[in-house]
């Protein structure tokens, strides 16, 4: 649901981003390029785009004591074997912890109210008794969703989408620097 919710908010709090080729082992971790892979601690998310097959967003695998680790070293070679290697670009995500928990609070409260409100029916009357799905508001006539339930603990972390030029008389688009639209209000 990170993934979800990032792309809903159009923010994806990048810290590092790298075009070019990447190793990711088996278990996930970042291996290649030695840069993103520094940024990377255990437990921070990545996000991969434009590999074809791998996109998403992913979290580095938690270190593992040495303790737990089984003593054999035949696993090594088989799992550099299964570390690919494939151009893309790789962003670290560095999501604040608070967006973290409202998503924990989110996925609880699709679990418990996901079939209710995905259900096929918003009314419904048989044998002189009717009752309607409210919203969340008044001015809200639909069925509540886990977007309207969180959208005022989402809004602080949410990120206006990125302003276009217009293109102005004499300018091509791409020079044009951004104007807002003309308002035949304002006087100078």
């Amino acid at each position: 649901m990170l993934e979800q919710v990032l792309a809903h908010l159009n923010n994806w709090f990048v810290c590092y981003s790298y075009t070019g080729n990447v190793t990711v082992s088996a278990d996930g971790a970042v291996l290649a390029p030695s840069e993103a892979a520094a940024t990377l601690q255990p437990g921070k998310w990545y996000r991969i785009l434009d590999s074809g097959f791998h996109d998403g967003v992913y979290q580095m695998p938690e270190e593992q004591s040495e303790k737990e680790e089984p003593e054999e070293e035949v696993e090594e070679p088989e799992e550099e074997e299964q570390s690919k290697t494939f151009s893309c670009t790789l962003w670290t995500l560095d999501v604040p912890a608070g967006l973290l928990n409202i998503i924990t609070e989110m996925e609880a409260w699709q679990a418990k109210y996901g079939d209710v409100v995905s259900g096929p029916y918003q009314s419904e009357s048989f044998g002189g008794y009717s009752y309607s799905k409210a919203g969340v508001s008044s001015s809200n006539s639909g069925t509540a969703t886990v977007w309207t339930q969180f959208a005022d603990v989402l809004a602080p972390y949410e990120r206006p989408p990125m302003a276009r030029a217009v293109s102005v008389s004499g300018q091509s688009h791409q020079d044009a620097p951004y104007r807002r639209p003309f308002n035949t209000d304002f006087k100078e």
